[in-house]
């Protein structure tokens, strides 16, 4: 799972580059020619992530069994995004300094592409931190947020509406033909398809755009006298932040700043994020502007110091940020394009995500596990994965039965707090312990409960409980040394299943190294059992030639999985099966079969007893093509 972790980070981060370049390249359009209508100049669209978390927590309402375990996977996810906004707010002078004011201003959008990564956000083993929240307090802290969220939101978006209502009372539209002219011919410079009305109001005492759409978005203009040149530069910044989205991008800030409105640092970013979007907007509109002109934009900043409300952009800001604004205005110092370090941020996002973990309070695994578990469950079997020195997967067929359990029930952990699955995290890495339990009832099997032992997390499947998969994070690594001296790894299977017989090839050793043998393509011919022919299971059979190609090879020694009951016979066919002879294995040395001295077809025929009194009619193949 970390392998892919690494390789969403490395699209996502290698996606937002290009994306980057992209619309820098989209908006240098501007200096020469006009944008294509509808375009639009933006990392991603902001609101993709609010949706997908307004839909998903509908529908955990309709369903109330998932409603925790949703709260709790978008928790982790604003943790995630706090993580990155603190480290964001706290270099944010140094990449002001650095970068440009664009690749500030889309810093902030970064975290609306979490979007693609929500449901992948439960599925990680090793959390770094564990916040502990116990049971008993989960409901509380639940509606204690939800209630928090939806009043904050509710506060945001009736403030949006209620200072919308208060400009459109005390505003009129714009009737001089010539400003609507600039003001349309800009608009379609900009890629704007609607008409976006314009209005004047003594209400406000900057220029502003509110609304999130352009059906539904109105520019005001205070009651003062501009010079054509003013409102071309009060024209473009505005329309540069139509161009950016960047009023659904406040939105999206003000949406981030709700659900974590206990959290400080949301609201601080909401207003550092409003900040570095004048200041990219300032930048874009400045390019290659010179001292005059650059002297007028600020000119016009000081004429029109004001502040916005809503889900709105506006020219100028109030006085706390002018000063800064000014400097970059007048003395604009050179940056990087910043498109890089968008990339590593998106990467570095990706990279913290699993590194979080709600849970319980600590518990045995005797009180979380098994004493919810059916009573008089035993254990069925065990088996290991990745120990040392054994094959990948291994079945274990003796063990110390009561002192396992034991060792398992006294393990301390904490159960995890995410959305159950069956979709577990596999590594491929780390030691792992399987250990089954079965229900019976009137000696039949009637539930299964299950154990996967990790070095960092256990999962436990509980029957009865519809819970899947339940994660446990453990208080501290398993004493592996201590459960291999409960396992016995050189026991015999008691009771082995049959399983088709098979036919394995040795030529030499340039053609087997290190003795490993080939194996031949099988084909099940008959199955025999507890008396009676059964049907053949054809996804058993191996296909493919099993033999030999361009090596000068006159011998092969055959062996069997099982002993064949009476011999077996080997049909010899020239390559276009025009000729042929048999060989019988009473006329062979030891198993090794003489070769034909040309490519050849060959069948091996016989009949096999193995297990439970079962019998297989089989046919072996290989091909042999000389040099």
């Amino acid at each position: 799972m970390r392998t892919l972790q690494i390789s969403l980070g490395l699209f996502a981060g290698a996606a937002a580059v290009l994306a980057f370049f992209r619309i820098v390249r989209q908006e240098s359009n501007l200096n020469t020619e006009g944008i294509t209508p509808g375009r639009k100049a933006v990392l991603t669209e902001p609101f993709a992530l609010v949706v997908m978390i307004l839909v998903i927590l509908f529908f955990s309402l309709i369903i109330p069994a998932v409603f925790r375990e949703i709260v709790i996977m978008f928790a982790m996810l604003f943790v995630y995004i706090s993580v990155y906004y603190a480290a964001l707010l706290l270099l944010l002078p140094l990449l002001r300094r650095l970068i440009s004011a664009r690749a500030c201003a889309v810093m902030w959008i970064v975290p609306a592409m979490l979007y693609c990564a929500v449901r992948i956000i439960q599925y990680f083993d090793s959390p770094i931190f564990v916040i502990t929240l116990p049971r008993e307090w989960l409901s509380i802290f639940i509606w204690v947020w939800l209630v928090g969220f939806v009043c904050v939101s509710v506060w945001q978006v009736l403030s949006h509406f209620h200072y919308r209502s208060f400009l459109k009372k005390n505003s009129v539209e714009v009737t001089d033909e010539g400003v609507i002219s600039k003001w349309l011919n800009e608009s379609f410079r900009h890629g704007v398809k609607r008409k976006i009305p314009m209005y004047v109001s003594e209400a406000v005492s900057t220029p502003l755009t509110i609304g999130c759409f352009e059906r539904t978005m109105r520019l005001y203009l205070p009651k003062l006298s501009y010079s054509d040149e003013e409102l071309a530069l009060i024209f473009q910044h505005e329309l540069r932040h139509i161009l950016r989205l960047d009023t659904r991008m406040k939105m999206f800030m003000d949406f981030f700043a709700a659900l974590s409105w206990f959290n400080p640092l949301a609201w601080i970013a909401r207003r550092k994020a409003s900040d570095d979007l004048e200041l990219s907007c300032d930048e874009a509109v400045l390019s290659g502007a010179d001292e005059g002109k650059r002297r007028l934009y600020a000119e016009l900043l000081l004429k029109n110091a004001g502040k916005n409300q809503g889900y709105s952009t506006c020219l100028s800001v109030s006085a706390k940020s002018m000063r800064y604004r000014l400097k970059n205005i007048m003395k604009p110092a050179k940056r990087l394009s910043g498109g890089f370090v968008v990339g590593a941020a998106m990467f570095g996002l990706f990279m913290i995500i699993g590194t979080v973990a709600f849970a319980d309070s600590v518990g045995t695994v005797q009180e979380l596990v098994f004493d919810k578990a059916p009573a008089g469950i035993t254990e069925d079997s065990v088996a290991v994965y990745n120990w040392d020195d054994l094959p990948r997967y291994r079945t274990v067929y003796e063990w110390e039965t009561d002192t396992l359990t034991e060792y398992l029930a006294s393990l301390r952990v904490k159960q995890v707090y995410t959305a159950n699955s069956i979709l577990k995290h596999y590594d491929d890495s780390s030691r792992q312990l399987y250990v089954d339990y079965l229900e019976l009832i009137d000696g039949e099997w009637a539930s299964l409960t299950r154990f996967e032992l990790r070095s960092d997390v256990m999962y436990a499947s509980i029957p009865y409980d519809n819970q899947g998969y339940i994660k446990f994070i453990l208080e501290s690594e398993p004493d592996w040394d201590y459960i291999e001296s409960l396992l016995d790894f050189d026991a015999p299977n008691p009771d082995p299943a049959p399983f088709p017989p098979d036919m394995m090839l040795y030529f030499c050793e340039s053609i087997n190294p290190r003795g490993e043998l080939i194996y031949a393509a099988r084909n099940i011919l008959y199955v025999h059992g507890e008396g009676e022919e059964q049907q053949v299971n054809e996804n058993l059979n191996r296909t493919g030639d099993g033999g030999v190609s361009g090596v000068p090879v006159t011998q092969v020694k055959l062996s069997f999985s099982y002993e064949p009951s009476d011999g077996y016979t080997v049909r010899v066919e020239n390559w276009d099966r025009t000729e042929s002879y048999t060989v019988s294995s009473e006329d062979l040395n030891d198993d090794v079969l003489p070769l034909a001295p040309y490519d050849a077809h060959y069948t091996v025929y016989g009949t096999f007893s193995t297990v439970r009194n079962t019998t297989y009619g089989m046919e072996f193949y290989f091909d042999i093509q000389l040099p």
